[in-house]
């Protein structure tokens, strides 16, 4: 028998037509015996990177492709009966064969979502959202390195052939023959549905072998099992908006169960008596390839001057930026920019490093306050730059967190830098992007939302048509679960108290949804900021697709691009530095000098002693009330107090049980201990806790003498719940690699158990630092300048935890004169007045800040105030 092969299998990022994942569907046909397996998802290449990982983990070769629908060009004109009328689009199948098969099979996928993306714009966009076709003219001339299937039944070929035009169906072959030669082949699928499908399974053969074209064996599965297979039923319905009820008595909903990957035993007793086929679909399976570099898009090229390369120019900027920072550099600072711009070199990123520095330099000219955050805060070359705002060398910060030449799979990390912007401006650097890149070359990342509890309640609950008031009342109290944990939550406290009966096949279709819907792609949306740009159409790597939003975006998420070494700009809004930028010009404008935040003094008694009593209302990241209540007993004295305090009051941490130890030992009534000597130098500065990723990275090297690239691999099972599992294996390989080396086995499970308990949610201490300066500023601003922060702080509103109204009187509290909205002397925004006292001003409330005032008050009120006919503020309300 010929190797077990399936070319064709719709996973969940299908949306809507596929009810399991890529890597399950990858490891069911490892469990089968598959040797190869084929995702097609429909006009989608999303899940290809974690299909590709999962098959080779697997042990199986992946085959990579998609199904598309394709429109006839020209038309038919033979025995149609009006040839005028074009005929419908209808699915086939491409398979990449090589490189250049899959810089095809992702143009093809571009233009069917989008169009021409060199013409594309926001306003009008080539296509409808949703609706993803191309041409035959379009896939006649992108047909290198691919392998065309024909198509289900719903195929043109087998829609002819249905309909008894055995001619147009000889000529329609003959016409895809043409273009492919012998990489076509006719698909053929049985799935036990009754006469009418075997009989066109022979029909499709036989014009197959009289045209001597290769016929294969598909059996284009959905789902793996009874769980996933209800899901696809959901999914179904929902597409519709019926009920499953609805659904089958409409047809909609597949015949039987056999859309599933079928078992090596069912597969031989089905085509017995034509095993050909199962042999040609074995031969299109050697004959494709797949490797994950060839998704990498070439990085785009930095312009520089004459007689410069990216890394000479990198390099005079950088030395430039340390003058301005540093003055006369160390030799510290000299060894780590070295250090830095070799490695940089070596990588080939200096092209990355310059497209950021160009970002942030527009920044500042449109007067755009950003800094970068994340792990950029460990580079020297980053902050040297501008691009950061917190000294790598000054606090000890580890540059390989941010950039290594060791990497995980042997595969060259891109670096990532998140820059904060002001949020209500971060569209006009995100417009510079695409205008200096050029549309057909830049797009931003997806984020791929999945199914949690309540999701899976809903949806589920009403393809089995509950009352919508119940779906809603149980599905609140589900909203922190994980849909198979809602699912258990369901069945042993809710359906008790809220009388839901499960033991009626309805009841157990709820719980079966709900669990067949654990970690499935639910839909795409667009990334907080995650940029990706190219130096050729980005199409041709990494297919694009536009947001209802208008935006063009990459069917690839953060992770996905972390895994294939390609790197993001990330543009991201923060409402903090709205606040400070704010705050920054009035103060500029008042007394002639401006503020900068690398630039304030770190130790200001004035303002720890402020932060100390709590005074932390609208402050960046310390302000909420568990900070408050915290800091209230730490009693922060210096910066890096506030680097742990912003990392020390989030979900890990707290789950961890670490708050309370950390408090009573940095008040001196609990003494500072260590489950293992080791760990001192690690853990000193965070009291004997872990509350950072790079002390995670530092126990697992120390204690279990990791390598980097292996204590790498652990720090990136963190941060994200989809990983859970890993981070558990990780630390089980953790424990016993300590065991190993001879750390008794309490001490290793309990350093291991720690590391778990805040492992999903731990905080890179870079990052910490960076959000640790912003919260610095700001508590800052309120000691020193309180009116120019409220004014910065009201104006930058929505944001933070409290109302205006709780802002207005905590600015009373400290002080500051208040004076209500006014026509004649106020704005829309918040203001600030000088007084008689030239050290104190007052904080003039804007118009936008009473209520009843919206967008189409601000006409009346500009006209009142130049003298129109109302006069008050009162009277434009009640207009």
């Amino acid at each position: 028998m010929a190797p077990l092969t399936e070319l064709r299998a719709h996973s969940a990022f299908s949306f809507g037509d596929g009810a399991v994942t890529p890597e399950t569907m990858a490891r069911r046909a490892a469990a089968l015996g598959y040797e190869s397996l084929g995702l097609t998802d429909a006009a989608d290449l999303g899940g290809v990177v974690r299909f590709v990982l999962e098959a080779r983990r697997q042990g199986i070769r992946p085959i990579v492709g998609t199904e598309l629908l394709v429109e006839p060009q020209p038309p038919i004109a033979a025995s149609a009966p009006d040839a005028r009328v074009r005929p419908a689009a209808h699915p086939a199948a491409f398979l990449a064969m090589d490189e250049r098969g899959y810089r095809n099979l992702a143009g093809l996928i571009t233009r069917a979502r989008v169009g021409d993306l060199d013409t594309w714009s926001r306003e009008r966009p080539h296509t409808v959202r949703g609706r993803a076709a191309v041409t035959w003219q379009q896939v006649a001339e992108r047909n290198e390195g691919l392998i065309a299937l024909t198509g289900p039944a719903s195929g043109e070929l087998a829609t002819l052939v249905r309909a008894g035009r055995r001619a147009d169906a000889f000529r329609r072959l003959a016409e895809w023959r043409e273009v492919f030669g012998d990489r076509l082949a006719v698909e053929v699928q049985r799935h036990e549905t009754g006469a009418h499908e075997a009989e066109l399974a022979d029909l499709l053969v036989d014009l197959a072998e009289t045209l001597r074209v290769p016929w294969v064996v598909t059996q284009d599965p959905r789902y793996v099992d009874r769980k996933s297979r209800l899901v696809h039923d959901m999914l179904t319905a929902l597409r519709a908006d019926l009920t499953l009820a609805e659904a089958a008595t409409s047809g909609l909903l597949l015949p039987n169960g056999r859309w599933r990957l079928l078992s090596p035993e069912e597969m031989a007793r089905r085509w017995t008596a034509r095993p050909e086929g199962l042999e040609a679909t074995a031969a299109i399976a050697e004959r494709c390839r797949f490797d994950l570099a060839w998704m990498r898009p070439p990085l785009p090229r930095f312009s520089v001057p004459d007689g410069h390369t990216d890394d000479t120019f990198l390099r005079l900027c950088v030395e430039e930026g340390a003058c301005k920072r540093w003055g006369l550099l160390t030799d510290a600072q000299r060894r780590q920019l070295d250090h830095e711009l070799g490695v940089i070199g070596r990588l080939g990123f200096a092209g990355f490093f310059l497209v950021m520095w160009d970002a942030v330099r527009q920044a500042r000219e449109l007067g755009i306050l950003c800094q970068g955050r994340g792990s950029a805060a460990n580079s020297a070359v980053a902050y040297c730059l501008g691009v950061t705002a917190v000294d790598p060398v000054r606090h000890g910060l580890l540059f390989e967190r941010f950039l290594s030449e060791v990497r995980v799979d042997g595969q060259t990390e891109a670096p990532d830098i998140d820059l904060d912007i002001e949020h209500d401006r971060r569209e006009e650097l995100l417009d510079y992007a695409y205008g200096r890149w050029q549309r057909s070359c830049a797009a931003i990342a997806c984020t791929v939302q999945h199914y949690r509890a309540p999701n899976a309640l809903l949806d589920a609950m009403r393809v089995l048509g509950y009352p919508a008031e119940l779906a809603f009342t149980l599905s609140k109290r589900i909203h922190r679960h994980e849909a198979a944990e809602g699912a258990e939550y369901v069945r042993d406290t809710l359906a008790k108290e809220f009388g839901l009966p499960l033991d009626d096949a309805r009841g157990r279709a709820v719980l079966a949804i709900m669990e067949g819907c654990d970690d499935l792609p639910r839909l795409r949306s667009t990334h907080v900021g995650g940029f990706v740009l190219s130096s050729a159409p980005l199409g041709d790597w990494l297919p694009i697709e536009h947001t209802t939003m208008g935006r063009t975006i990459v069917q690839f998420d953060k992770d996905d691009l972390d895994s294939i070494g390609v790197p993001k700009f990330d543009f991201l809004g923060l409402g903090g530095l709205s606040l400070v930028r704010r705050a920054f010009d009035v103060i500029q404008r008042r007394t002639g000098e401006r503020p900068e935040m690398y630039l304030l003094p770190p130790d200001d008694p004035a303002t720890y002693e402020q932060i100390s009593r709590g005074e932390t209302i609208g402050t960046f990241q310390i302000e909420s009330r568990a900070q408050i209540a915290s800091i209230l007993k730490t009693r922060p004295e210096r910066l890096y107090d506030l680097v742990v305090q912003v990392a020390l009051i989030r979900p890990g941490p707290i789950q961890a049980r670490f708050v309370n130890p950390y408090t009573m030992r940095r008040r001196g009534l609990e003494p500072v201990s260590y489950r293992h000597r080791l760990l001192e130098p690690i853990l000193a500065r965070t009291q004997g806790l872990p509350i950072f990723q790079e002390q995670a990275m530092a126990i697992a090297m120390v204690m279990g003498q990791y390598g980097a690239a292996e204590a790498d691999a652990l720090r990136r099972t963190m941060g994200h719940q989809r990983k859970r599992h890993r981070l558990v294996e990780e630390l089980a390989r953790l424990r016993e690699r300590m065991i190993t080396r001879g750390i008794e086995a309490p001490v290793a499970a309990a350093v291991a158990q720690d590391l778990e308990s805040f492992g999903s949610y731990g905080f890179p201490e870079s990052h910490a630092w960076s959000f640790a300066l912003i919260a610095y500023a700001t508590a800052w601003l309120k000691r020193h300048h309180p009116a120019e922060f409220f004014m910065g702080l009201l104006n930058s509103w929505p944001m933070g935890f409290y109302p205006p109204a709780t802002l207005v009187n905590d600015a009373r509290r400290q002080g500051v004169e208040v004076r209500g909205p006014c026509l004649r002397d106020g704005d829309w925004e918040c203001t600030v007045e000088e007084t008689a006292d030239a050290a104190h001003p007052a904080l003039r409330i804007g118009w936008r800040h009473v209520r009843g005032v919206g967008d189409r008050a601000i006409e009346r009120l500009a006209a009142a105030r130049a003298g129109g006919p109302f006069c008050s503020i009162a009277d434009v309300v009640r207009r």
